[in-house]
Formats: C-alpha cells, structure tokens, sequence
C-alpha cells in the first residue's frame, strides 16, 4: 500500500510505501522534529497531522510541533 504524503497535490505528488513511511517517522537521531529529507519532513508533517486529526495530540502543541518541524526544514536551505 502506498501513502500519499501530498494529498492535495495534483502536480506534485510524493507517495512511498507503507514500510518506508514506518521507517521515516521513526527517525529520531537528532531529534524528532528535526527531517534530513523532504520525504522524511513530509512523513512526519503527516503523521503528526494525522495524530491530530485523531484527537491524539492537543491543538496547541499540534501548532507548536507543526511549525517547529516547517520552520526547521525551512531554515535548513539558508
């Protein structure tokens, strides 16, 4: 089964394989906010969304954890 970590993309869309997304969402070597990939930042963006979707992860630190983990991808190219 393949996991589409870009829904809402007609243009762009990355999917991998259920094994790879177990994988990359358990990485946590430097941390777990921290993504060496844009697969690996994508399959955490997901996870984490999907977490909060489920009612797992609280709205406040869903917020927190979702811009910690853009924000430091986002640096990561200055």
């Amino acid at each position: 089964m393949m996991i589409s970590l870009t829904p809402y993309s007609r243009e762009n869309p990355v999917k991998i394989s259920q094994e790879e997304y177990e994988k990359l969402v358990h990485m946590n070597e430097k941390g777990w906010s921290h993504c060496d990939s844009k697969e690996e930042c994508l399959a955490k963006l997901h996870y984490l969304r999907e977490g909060f979707a489920q009612g797992k992860i609280a709205d406040g630190d869903f917020h927190e954890r979702e811009e910690k983990m853009v924000v430091a991808y986002w640096n990561r190219g200055s």
